[in-house]
Order: C-alpha cells, then sequence, then structure tokens
C-alpha cells in the first residue's frame, strides 16, 4: 500500500511541474512563483508555446531497465501506468487517507482531477501541499509504450485543458505556486 500511495502522490507532483509546461495555446501562460519567506522570490513567467518548444528537447527515455524510485522502492512507469489505468476506471473517491501524529495525506479522484492535499507539522514548521491534476493530463503522459513517459502529449493535453491553478505550497514563511492563465505577468 506503502508503494502505491507515494507513487500516486509523487505522480501528481511530477504533473504538477513537468505537466504544467503545456502549450497550444499562444494565449496561455505558465507562472512558478516562489517566496521563500526569508529575502529572496522568483517568479517565472514564460508563454507555454515557448516552453512547448524547449520541452522537446527534453529525453524521456532512459534505458530499459529505468524505474522511479521512492523510500527505497523502485516502482517501473508500466507499474505506475498500471495503477493509474486501475484508479481512472474507479468512481470519484477519497482512495488514500493518512492520518497521524504530524501529517495527513488525502489522494482522491473527483471530476477529472488527481487531488493529492498533504498536511504536515513538525517541530514548529508547517508545511500544506494541494495538486490538482486534470486525468487527461495523466492520461497522455503515461501514453508512450514501456518505460516512457510522453511529456510532448502531457503538455498538449494540459494546454486543451486550458487554465487553472496546479500546485500550491505553503509552509512556514516559504510559498510555491504553479498554474496556467492567459496574463503575462503573475497575480
Amino acid at each position: 500500500m506503502l508503494k502505491k500511495t507515494l507513487a500516486l502522490a509523487t505522480l501528481a507532483l511530477g504533473l504538477g511541474t513537468a505537466g504544467a509546461f503545456a502549450a497550444q495555446n499562444d494565449n496561455l501562460w505558465i507562472h512558478i512563483h516562489v517566496k521563500d519567506g526569508k529575502d529572496g522570490n522568483v517568479s517565472i513567467n514564460l508563454p507555454v508555446s515557448m516552453v512547448e518548444k524547449m520541452a522537446k528537447n527534453i529525453t524521456t527515455e532512459s534505458g530499459g531497465d529505468s524505474k522511479l524510485r521512492f523510500n527505497d522502492e523502485d516502482i517501473t512507469v508500466a507499474e505506475l501506468r498500471d495503477m493509474w489505468n486501475d484508479l481512472r476506471r474507479q468512481p470519484d473517491a477519497t482512495f488514500i487517507t493518512v492520518d497521524d501524529t504530524h501529517s495527513k495525506v488525502r489522494v482522491a479522484k473527483r471530476g477529472g482531477y488527481l487531488i493529492v492535499r498533504s498536511r504536515e507539522e513538525k517541530a514548529g514548521k508547517d508545511e500544506e501541499v494541494e495538486m490538482k491534476i486534470p486525468g487527461t493530463v495523466i492520461d497522455a503522459l503515461l501514453s508512450a509504450p514501456g518505460e516512457r513517459l510522453d511529456v510532448a502529449a502531457a503538455m498538449q493535453a494540459l494546454a486543451r485543458h486550458g487554465e487553472g491553478e496546479l500546485v500550491t505550497v505553503s509552509g512556514t514563511g516559504e510559498t510555491v505556486r504553479i498554474w496556467v492563465d492567459q496574463t503575462s505577468e503573475s497575480r
């Protein structure tokens, strides 16, 4: 169970960052805003059409024995694909709920989205993560055969999906936000 939980959560995280770089509509922009709470901010605003061109140079195959590693466990892309195929055939539901002393994690499928919410409270440091990834983007990412991820297809699916919030992370004095919209500047 831990292996599947970690795989789905990491899949969502990966899609929130790599999959966010979709393009097919010249009016869409990808925004990444990071505020570290101390003395720095990073703001990236790029037209998704430009990022799509850059992403074509990404190599997504690293050999026949490539694996994803989660807490000392290997998960192949094929295993991840099988897990997602099983999950997407199920009705909307919360599939994973973890409540312990210092953290809460929820993984759900709702309205065509994979939703991951996590909260961790530890030693005076709080962190919340929320990811909302369109299922069509996950389908496209996992559409390549074998141990490959189709990043280009995932980007095209995200562009077809249009505007929306993908990832927000907030912690003690730190925030990260990734979203797609039609404005050239971060709001």
